[in-house]
């Protein structure tokens, strides 16, 4: 029988499952082997990934994870969770100068965080969350963020690739536009949000049985 790709909401709706029934789970691939338990129940040759079940998990907020850290040769702080793959924030201090610097930077979702010592996720565990899943309002908001961080990152991409050549001032316009994009309160990201913000909250994603 070939594979098939379940949608988001059937995967949502396997972990919703598997964790009403087991609300602890130790590890990644054991949480994988029950949801893959859970959706063959379909009988429709569903096929998915570790990766997927905890970042679906995560975003539809039908679980709640923990994670273990180990030490990692990455350079720069990320702009995308490696986690859950939502935009991270900066958290930011005051230098003796009285220079606002920042010193680590947080996932806007889940608990993944980094500082000058880099970390990468070694592994993780899930427990049953309290309260409702994510709204509608809720998960618009976190695709926009996601959307900026992005868009931040291209811009940092393209300053490196021009830096030392010809191209330098206008690979600087280019990336100074692509900030436009995110912090223009009109038509931009940032506005946007705000509309959403103002609409108010949405109604709760039901949860399948």
């Amino acid at each position: 029988m070939p594979h098939k790709i379940p949608d988001e909401d059937t995967v949502s709706s396997a972990i919703a499952s598997v964790m009403a029934r087991s609300p602890h789970v130790d590890t990644q691939a054991e949480l994988l082997r029950l949801v893959r338990k859970e959706l063959s129940k379909a009988g429709a040759g569903y096929r998915v990934s570790g990766e997927r079940v905890r970042r679906v998990g995560v975003e539809r907020g039908v679980l709640s994870i923990s994670i273990e850290y180990r030490e990692s040769d990455a350079e720069g702080l990320p702009h995308i969770c490696p986690v859950c793959r939502n935009a991270m924030s900066p958290v930011m201090n005051r230098s003796l100068d009285g220079e606002h610097v920042e010193i680590k930077r947080r996932c806007t979702l889940c608990p993944y965080t980094v500082g000058k010592d880099m970390l990468a996720p070694g592994r993780y565990s899930f427990s049953r969350p309290k309260g409702a899943g994510a709204s509608p309002q809720d998960v618009s908001l976190r695709k926009l963020r996601k959307a900026a961080a992005r868009v931040r990152e291209a811009a940092g991409l393209i300053a490196e690739a021009v830096e030392g050549t010809d191209l330098q001032d206008e690979g600087a316009d280019l990336a100074s536009r692509l900030m436009e994009v995110i912090d223009s309160e009109e038509g931009g990201i940032k506005g946007i949000s705000a509309g959403i913000e103002r609409a108010g909250p949405s109604p709760i994603v039901p949860k399948k049985p």
